[in-house]
């Protein structure tokens, strides 16, 4: 018997991984599995044919997206109760106030599992996206800052600063639609339809055009074939935005040829259509590998808001003042230590900045070599050039002394913190100190000044950021992680974090890629920590005795703490002194 052909379109990678595993088990399906949500779903489907496939599994509103837009049979991958459940048991670890919010076949499960548990949970019935963005802002007026979701609702809750726990769907949901799939692909033939388009662009305009429709499939092609995949890519990106302004234009880099991408939104027999006439010229340097780089706001959100500060909202804590910096004019000074997120900070404001419709150009001065160092002092078509852009500025400690000094007398001379929003990250010297040349930019330009706080002066975050990043790894690497074990967060809580939150983002990658059981124990959190602390030295080649009695008691505080893992009791036990004697002595350090 024939095999039934299966286009699986996950919204997430977790959904995919299981997908194929579920396959891998059985003989009477071909299963063939893209990852596309919401409207890059319903795009990746309009690309197949009826010869391609039999049937299609999604799920959620991707489903009903591509059930709408295509003649295809679409089958919805279910959410469990247990599904339902495992989603709860996670949320149960967030220590504010938090809601559930989904489809009624989501919220009838929920008030189902609720009743028969005695759950006092929160839960919110919609039907579609408006109802999904009503239901959110009522929440988050009435001081709820998480939700527990599908993958629409989760999109939704990113725009409004919601945190949020995704709805994820099991091993035994997906082996459910997988029998639903086997079952119709046998007893219903497709549906045909064929799309009709008028030709609305010009065959004899002097650039090349492309027509997309509004789920960003490639329509029509004038004097060309195709164009190379990223730029296809920047003009399927961009095509809400023009359709939603009528008019934009957007330039674009790659492979040393700078692409200039004029939209246009036009409507043709009832039907929105994007237009792009495409003008490209070779730069005369390839930015990118000389450490100059453009980026759009929607890349900028894009890349912040699937970074670890996005997912876990780490930046939260900077409250309205971080929107009162983006909207600012004046020239800002990021400044923090290592791995505290100063690059996607940097990005978010300009992202919510009043210039946000123009690029954001990133000059990396650890990687500009001396072709890239003469293209950015020397000409016409440097960053420096630029008006009305932001312009960020990282790594000058990679300059010479001669590059700094030239730095700023370029942006004194052209007066680019007047022509331009001029953004630049420092970190903090290794006693703590703000380096030279951060204040020598902080006086010459008049900036202002956001600093971001170190990891550990927000410990008692600690099981929230680890709850909201562990719902991130589930989906990414299809694990069904509930938690950590108490004494493991406590452990969490005990360590300095001298790498910030880049490193407690490596740590819990690993953790929760090990992990063999629902909670993650605190052995392994104690195994991975211990190998964080450098090798101790004994006390009579490293203590220096030259010093403050007070300074030394630090240093033996510090080495024996190392010795125990981190671990603030058994510190204090040995050293013969309270926890609260510790904890004091620890915020002089």
């Amino acid at each position: 018997m024939r095999k039934i052909r299966i286009l699986g379109i996950a919204p997430y990678e977790g959904i995919k991984n299981l997908m194929e595993q579920a396959a891998a088990q059985r003989e009477d399906i071909e299963l063939d599995v893209l990852i596309g949500d919401m409207e890059a779903g319903a795009a990746i489907a309009s690309r197949y044919s009826e010869s391609d496939l039999d049937v299609i599994i999604s799920r959620g509103g991707t489903a009903e997206l591509i059930r709408a837009r295509t003649a295809f049979p679409v089958v919805d991958i279910p959410l469990s109760v247990y599904d339902i459940f495992r989603s709860i048991k996670l949320a149960e670890n967030y220590t504010d106030k938090y809601a559930l919010v989904g489809f009624p076949a989501i919220t009838k499960n929920a008030h189902f599992l609720c009743d028969m548990l005695q759950y006092n949970i929160d839960i919110h019935t919609i039907h579609n996206e408006r109802e999904a963005a009503d239901t959110l802002k009522k929440l988050l007026a009435e001081g709820c800052h998480m939700v527990l979701c599908d993958m629409i609702t989760n999109s939704l809750a990113q725009q409004y600063g919601l945190t949020s726990i995704l709805i994820a769907s099991g091993a035994e949901s997906i082996e459910s639609a997988f029998d639903a799939a086997v079952q119709i692909a046998q007893s219903h033939e497709r549906l045909k339809s064929d799309l009709l388009f008028s030709r609305m662009v010009l065959e004899d305009h002097p650039w090349p055009a492309v027509a997309f429709d509004v789920s960003g499939s490639a329509v029509f092609f004038s004097k060309t074939s195709s164009f190379p995949a990223p730029v296809m890519e920047q003009m399927r990106a961009n095509i809400s935005s023009v359709a939603g302004c009528g008019e934009k234009k957007i330039y674009y880099e790659s492979s040393g040829l700078l692409y200039v991408l004029n939209g246009l939104h036009k409507v043709f027999e009832q039907r929105d259509w994007v237009v792009y006439y495409v003008n490209c010229r070779k730069v005369p340097l390839a930015l990118t590998k000389n450490g100059i780089r453009y980026i759009s706001r929607e890349e900028a959100f894009d890349i912040f808001f699937n970074s670890f500060y996005g997912i876990t909202h780490s930046t939260a804590t900077l409250g309205m003042s971080l929107d009162q910096y983006a909207q600012s004019a004046a020239p800002l000074v990021i400044l923090g230590e290592t791995g505290t997120g100063k690059e996607p900070l940097a990005r978010l404001v300009y992202a919510k900045s009043r210039l946000q419709n123009k690029p954001l150009a990133i000059i990396d001065c650890a990687r500009i070599g001396p072709r890239g160092w003469s293209f950015l002092t020397e000409h016409n078509n440097s960053p420096f050039s630029d008006t009305g852009t932001t312009i960020y500025i990282k790594n000058t400690s990679a300059l010479s002394d001669a590059q700094f000094a030239e730095l700023i007398s370029i942006i004194t001379d052209l007066n680019l913190t007047v022509k331009n929003r001029m953004l630049f990250t420092f970190r903090y010297e290794a006693d703590g100190s703000i380096p030279a040349r951060c204040r020598r930019v902080l006086d010459s330009f008049s900036c202002l000044l956001l600093e971001i706080e170190p990891l550990r002066s927000h410990l008692d975050d600690m099981p929230n950021l680890a709850s909201l990043y562990i719902s991130n790894l589930n989906m990414r690497l299809a694990k069904e992680v509930v938690g950590i074990e108490p004494e493991g967060i406590r452990q969490l809580q005990s360590y300095s974090w001298p790498g910030n939150y880049d490193q407690f983002q490596r740590i819990m990658n690993e953790l929760v890629f090990t992990a063999d059981s629902p909670y993650i124990r605190a052995p392994e959190v104690s195994r991975l920590l211990r190998r964080e602390l450098p090798a101790a030295m004994p006390l009579s080649t490293s203590l220096d005795l030259h010093r403050s009695l007070e300074e030394i008691n630090l240093d033996i505080l510090r080495q024996v703490l190392a010795e125990e893992g981190g671990n603030q009791s058994a510190t204090a036990k040995r050293l013969g002194i309270s926890r609260t004697t510790l904890w004091r002595m620890l915020q002089k350090t």
